[in-house]
Order: C-alpha cells, then structure tokens, then sequence
C-alpha cells in the first residue's frame, strides 16, 4: 500500500467588485438563473423539497425530485422532463416514493442489437403501490410497467451502473437492503433481465461498523467495475470464478463513519497521468481521494482490507480537504472561522449524487465539476446566511457552491465557485419549515446542457433532517461565467 498526499487548491481566477458580507466574495461568483420547476401552486412539484439528480438523455434533461420533510401529507417525489431551452419543465412521472434517489442514462453499446446512437434512461420508484425498477428506450414517452423490475417491499435504489464483459451488456442496481442487482441486457428483445439473486450483499444496518447498506455509486473503470456500499469500495470479478472465489472483492476500506454518514461518495472513473483512476469523497469531512494502479483480471483474494487501508497495489492519493479551502474562500470577505470548536466547519459532503465528479470540457481544458455543503458547529457565522440545522446543532449554510477539479500536472488543483444572482440569493432570513428561496444549501447534481453546448445546469437543495418545503430548486449559467482559463505554461490560473 502507498499512501501519498498532494493537496492543492487554486484561489479564483478573477477579481470583481467588493464582496459583500452575506455570502461567498464576489471573485468567487458565477452569474446563474434559477428556472422554476412549476408556476403552479396547486402542482405536487410545488412542494418539493431537493432536486436528486439531474441527468441529460436523448437530447432532454430529466430531474428527480423529493419531498424529504415536507410536513404535509402524501410527500411523493417526481421525474420530470425539460425538452428544450426554452421549454418550461413538466411532469413525465409522479410517484409514491418519497423521494427518487436514484436516475441515470446509459450508452448501449453498439454490438447490443441497436447499433451505435442508443440510451437506456434507468431510474427506481413507488408506482402502482410497488416498488419497480424503470427504463425506457431513447425517447420513449412514458415508462412502462412492462419495462420494469418489482422490488421487495421497502427497497430503493440509490445507485446504477453499467458494465459489459464478454459481450455482455448490464445494467447495475444497488438496491438497499437486497444488495447488488445484475438485469442483463437482451439484444434480441432490447429490453433488461433482472435476476432476484444479489450479487453482492453486506451486513445489514445495525452490524458493527456498518450504519446503512446504502449503495452509494459505480464505475466502470480500467475494464472492470466497481462500487461503494458505505464504507468499503469494492470491485466485480468478471467472468467464470474458480470455486471460493467471491463475485465482488474489497479493495479497499475507510474509518467507520457517524450515524448519519454514508462513508464514500461521488465514485468517478477518470484518466490521471494517462492511466485510469478511481475518484471519491468521503461523507463528513469531504476530502477527495485518487486511486492510481488500478488491479487488472480477476481478484483471487477473499481476504477484507483493514479500516483506512488498500490492497496491495493500489496508490490512494489524497488531493483535496475542502475544510480549509472554504475557510480561505470565506476569509476574503472577512468571515474568520475557527479551525475547531464551536463556528468551526463541523461537516462537509461533497459528490453525493447523480453528476458525481461530473467530467467536461471549460476553456479548452477536461476537469471535473462536484458540488458540495457545509456545515457549522453550534452556530451560524453572523457575516453567512444558514438555512437547515441538523440535529439542532450543525449549521447548514445557505449558498450553493461547488469545485471544479483541473489535472494539467503531478498535482490536481481544486477552484471553489458559488453560485450568485438574485434569483440564486438566499433571503435574510429562514422560516420554518424553510420555503422556496430561502437556502440553497447544496449542488447535488451538476450536468452540461444538453441543448447548448456553453450551457451548464445545477440542481440541489438538502433538507438535513429539517422541515422544508418548496425548496428544490434548479439553476443554469453559462460555461464561461465560471472564469476559468488556462496559462501560457498549461497551468490552471
């Protein structure tokens, strides 16, 4: 094992006016506008508390949305369609779920009996009083219940992936508490076969060191693929398996995490030094970790990485804290916050939904863009606006930010943006249950447009454990209003 440490973050790029004292500074700023999810007050969307994901398929923007502490009664969530830049966006699914955690698009690999061109939308809810599995081909209008998997009692979904070995395409579920799901994809009859058998199960919630089975993320990395469940990263066996050998190995494992916590986050395959690598986060303190030296084949081991190690082989590199790195953009308005104790940055999450460490292409240059939140212990700096408060101490603050990740060098840099515009301002002050544009809190899922290629769409909005209502929200702005550009030298400036 080889543990290196490379932290580097860039301060922005560009100065404008003075920055205020009711938010992130003004060199920090990227001009954005919040568009509406629905002007009609008697709409279930009206009511929606987070935006889950965002995710562009078939030349449209889809969106999944919860109710999470919403005080009234029947809290579903939604998937909605946005159809063009200019359209307004409009239901294309209500559902019984609390929330749909859980939405994705796939590419179907050409030698899948469509051809090249075609994706499969994926996505888990309540419908019909039973919890399915859903996807629909390219532009299908509607899900179909024929095009669905009926999941035990009480199980979602927080996660899909895909993968093909051996010319054979599936789609990945990780259904919590069932485990791992494989629906393999049928090229005579262009539709998924799930299979009731988990690929992968864990212990269940309540096992020591284990808080949840919440399947957090997959990647498709290096040839082989690989999730996280909680605390632990684990990579598949492709393939036929010698006898003993388990379908999915541990690779490596992190510290035991709070109650609360789901341990790794934001799992994206990259190319780092011309090589793929595994990026995440780890829930509570944010941090970013690389994986370099990926292992290649069939894992032969059966044997669990201790806590806070990796297999033999693997290079974690830590790249990013960004405690300090919000303590710094903070302290350029004049807004000191302690490194501990009460004021402090008491928890970051960063990555945690569907955009992941969302790759693309802004001034020439491939980076990364994940949004993140942070909270304070026991009380809100009087120069910031706070919106929840968990547990009615960690103080949630109110503005939406996120990183953009650049790797031009041995040392990836990290740039902290927000997002600011009077459509995207907090209000002085909360309410409670917190309503429509009073916080933003959080960048849950960052996506480019896909009806213009200068145009990015952020999404978000996280309860904490606090009443909300009304509170998703959706903002867009330009790929240029980020202000990021790069030197004679290559560097990020």
């Amino acid at each position: 094992m080889t543990v290196c440490v490379a932290v580097a973050w860039t301060a922005p790029a560009t100065e404008g006016e003075a920055a205020t004292t009711r938010g992130p500074g003004a060199s920090y700023a990227v001009a954005a506008q919040r568009q509406p999810l629905t002007t009609n007050a008697k709409s279930p969307v009206a009511h929606d508390t987070e935006t889950e994901a965002l995710v562009a398929h078939s030349g449209h923007l889809f969106a999944a949305t919860g109710q999470w502490e919403y005080p009234g009664p029947s809290a579903f969530g939604q998937v909605l369609i946005k159809k063009s830049k200019t359209s307004s966006w409009t239901v294309f699914e209500q559902t019984q779920s609390l929330r749909v955690q859980a939405l994705d698009s796939f590419p179907i690999p050409s030698d899948q009996g469509l051809g090249p061109g075609h994706s499969l939308l994926v996505t888990q809810a309540i419908i019909a009083g039973q919890s399915r599995i859903q996807w629909l081909l390219d532009g299908a209008n509607s899900f179909s219940l024929s095009n669905s998997y009926v999941l035990p009692a009480g199980a979602d979904v927080r996660a899909f992936g895909s993968h093909e070995s051996g010319g054979v395409w599936s789609v990945y579920a990780g259904v919590r508490p069932t485990g791992v799901l494989q629906g393999v994809w049928s090229p005579a009859r262009h539709t998924l076969v799930f299979s009731p058998k988990p690929e992968l199960t864990v212990a269940p919630p309540g096992s020591p060191g284990a808080v949840t089975q919440k399947d957090t993320g997959f990647a498709d990395c290096g040839g082989a693929l690989y999730s996280t469940i909680n605390t632990t990263l684990y990579r598949r066996n492709d393939g036929a398996l010698p006898s003993g050998v388990p379908r999915w190995i541990p690779v490596y494992r992190a510290p035991p995490v709070g109650p609360h916590n789901s341990g790794i986050r934001g799992i994206t395959c990259l190319s780092h030094d011309g090589s793929p690598s595994l990026l995440i986060s780890t829930e509570g303190n944010g941090n970013v970790y690389r994986f370099d030296n990926l292992p290649r084949g069939q894992l032969d081991t059966t044997a669990s990485p201790s806590p806070a190690s990796v297999s033999d082989g693997l290079v974690q590199t830590l790249e990013f804290q960004p405690a300090p790195a919000i303590r710094q953009m903070l302290a350029t308005q004049g807004t000191a916050i302690p490194p501990t104790g009460r004021g402090s940055i008491a928890y970051v999450i960063a990555a945690y939904n569907n955009g992941d460490f969302q790759s693309m292409r802004i001034g020439g240059v491939d980076r990364q863009v994940f949004g993140f939140e942070w909270g304070y212990q026991g009380v809100c700096p009087t120069t910031q606006k706070c919106g929840p408060i968990a547990s009615g101490v960690v103080h949630f603050n109110a503005s939406a930010c996120f990183a953009v990740r650049t790797d031009q060098g041995q040392s990836p840099t990290y740039t902290l943006r927000c997002l600011s515009g009077p459509t995207v301002r907090p209000s002085a002050q909360v309410s409670k249950p917190i309503r429509s544009g009073q916080a933003f809190v959080s960048i849950r899922s960052i996506v480019p447009s896909p009806f213009a290629r200068t145009q990015i769409y952020y999404g978000g909005y996280d309860c904490n454990f606090y009443p909300a209502d009304g509170t998703t929200w959706v903002a867009t702005s330009l790929l240029s209003s980020l202000h990021l550009s790069t030197s004679s030298k290559g560097r990020p400036s």
